[in-house]
């Protein structure tokens, strides 16, 4: 069979201080049955590494490569690592703490034809909080919103990975100098340049929450990051985008809105909002 039917797909995944999860996202991408990728396991100087690097080294897969970093360089700096190295025609990703259903590169390839016209790809995901399970399908079901503009540039309903061509995640990369949103910052650059994106029905991810480790996109400048996100693409939203991005940044501070400032931002989706705050959902 030619490459152009089998063709490379390049996976890349940061990973730090998680080397239980880094290896069970890891054997979700050796259960594929889609066989020809490669994955880039990045590692951002965890201080312990030895049992996943040992992991890895006995796979004695030519696929998978691991890098230990001599330096903690953040999580965007590792992913647009790994995207450099990367040599396949797509390119997706996968956090240490989640795993994949085993057809979730066949299926994105299925549906390849559609990134002629369209960003990228993406598909639903299953929820895991704690709970054991034998089949993926026996758990909740996280249904992504179809794409449109208004729902995108007001909340990240794309989720943390997408599927598509690598030399467009080689041209957009991850901004380094954002604290927060940095998905929907690369996410929504790519719809800008590349046209909207796609949605793949199945879900083919599973979001692993509650697992008691820490997580790698934590911080206390998640303000300070969502405000860099809202400077930055303010000039691409429209006036009810602008108030829902606002709105959540009071949330994220948790700071009390004045009356003049709760008027100003007040829209039928913001005062849902606030409504749910108040009744403390």
């Amino acid at each position: 069979m030619s490459t152009t039917n089998t063709p490379l797909i390049s996976i890349y995944m940061p990973t730090w201080n998680r080397q239980q999860l880094a290896i069970r996202a890891i054997k979700s991408v050796l259960r594929q049955d889609y066989p020809h990728w490669e994955m880039f396991i990045v590692d951002d100087c965890s201080a312990s590494f030895e049992q996943l690097q040992q992991f890895v080294a006995e796979l004695n897969d030519p696929r998978m490569k691991y890098i230990h970093n001599d330096f903690n360089s953040g999580a965007c700096a590792v992913r647009n690592q790994a995207i450099g190295q990367a040599t396949g025609r797509f390119i997706t990703g996968i956090d240490d703490d989640d795993e994949w259903t085993p057809n979730r590169l066949s299926l994105f390839l299925e549906h390849q034809h559609q990134l002629v016209t369209h960003a990228f790809l993406y598909a639903n995901d299953y929820v895991c909080e704690g709970e054991v399970y034998s089949q993926p399908a026996s758990l909740p079901l996280y249904p992504k919103s179809p794409y449109t503009r208004k729902r995108f540039y007001k909340r990240n309903i794309i989720g943390n990975q997408v599927f598509s061509y690598a030399q467009r995640f080689k041209e957009s990369l991850f901004d380094i100098n954002l604290k927060a949103a940095q998905d929907h910052d690369m996410f929504l650059r790519m719809v800008v340049e590349y046209g909207e994106p796609w949605k793949v029905e199945e879900a083919t991810q599973i979001l692993h929450v509650n697992h008691g480790e820490m997580r790698i996109t934590s911080s206390p400048k998640k303000f300070s990051g969502y405000f860099q996100f809202y400077r930055k693409h303010k000039d691409k939203f429209d006036r009810a985008s602008k108030k829902y991005q606002l709105f959540t940044l009071y949330q994220i501070r948790n700071k009390r809105m004045n009356w003049r400032t709760l008027l100003t931002l007040l829209s039928v989706r913001n005062g849902k909002r606030l409504a749910d705050g108040l009744r403390g959902k």
